[in-house]
């Protein structure tokens, strides 16, 4: 139901259900049914009892746009002062540890490949890929966990629960996304996840200065809600982007006779 919109009578079966994560999910249906008294009091619980997750945050944001009322955010009040860009040409062989493996999982068929809604005119692996192939992305991981805690260190001085209460243990879930012209992906966030990030395997060519772009925001800005906030990040081959996972995150269509390749992942708690 929540998958379909069907918000009144999803929030039914999330009530009923009375887990820890359906309250989450709850929280969700009321955004969406504009249920503001009850959207506040459920928060009102979370905050009491200092529950930081990113889809709580998100939707804290979401609210202040929609509902002119801020609220307590105890994952990340301003999310987009923490986007982050990093070159890794300049930190690794990344024709070696990123281009090559990921050729290979695609070219061989070694991870099945699944449709995604979200998706238009491309591929995803699915599952994920680091569990299904560990020793063959065993530097990619390397690579990641070390800018994730780069990333860590670059911010430690915030206050942001983002930071503030960054998970002792944590795993990585990825997928490979293989796009051919036209592609897009549409606005999105990754609610298990804790930062979410993108390595830009293969980035043809712009016809258009914004084609292909990352674009990260409050809201799904076709909504066109006043003082919404975005953020277009120019990406090329080589590029990695880390971002809190509360943020909505979407591509903008291109236009090339190359396929543009991504290598997305999530940075999980345990």
């Amino acid at each position: 139901f929540y998958i379909l919109k069907q918000y009144s009578e999803a929030a039914d079966h999330f009530k009923s259900a009375n887990t820890e994560n359906s309250k989450y999910y709850l929280l969700g249906c009321y955004y969406y049914l504009n249920e503001q008294i009850k959207f506040f009091e459920l928060l009102d619980d979370f905050i009491f009892r200092g529950i930081a997750k990113p889809i709580i945050g998100s939707l804290v944001c979401r609210a202040a746009l929609k509902f002119n009322v801020s609220g307590t955010n105890l994952f990340c009040s301003d999310p987009l002062k923490y986007v982050s860009k990093i070159d890794l040409n300049a930190q690794c062989d990344f024709g070696d540890v990123f281009v090559k493996t990921a050729k290979t999982v695609l070219d061989e068929g070694k991870v099945p490949e699944r449709r995604q809604g979200l998706l238009t005119n491309g591929q995803q692996t699915y599952g994920n890929l680091f569990d299904l192939e560990p020793e063959l992305t065993k530097e990619i991981q390397k690579v990641i966990r070390r800018e994730l805690e780069k990333y860590r260190l670059s911010f430690q001085d915030s206050e942001e629960g983002l930071i503030r209460s960054w998970p002792a243990e944590y795993s990585l879930s990825g997928w490979l996304l293989s796009m051919k012209s036209g592609g897009e992906l549409q606005p999105h966030m990754h609610e298990n996840g804790w930062l979410s990030g993108s390595i830009y395997i293969n980035v043809p060519e712009r016809v258009l200065p914004e084609s292909g772009n990352l674009v990260v925001c409050i809201e799904d800005d076709r909504l066109d809600l006043d003082g919404n906030q975005k953020e277009s990040i120019d990406v090329v081959t080589g590029s990695l982007c880390l971002f809190p996972a509360s943020l909505l995150h979407y591509t903008v269509p291109f236009e090339s006779e190359e396929e543009r390749i991504v290598l997305a992942f999530d940075m999980v708690p345990k």
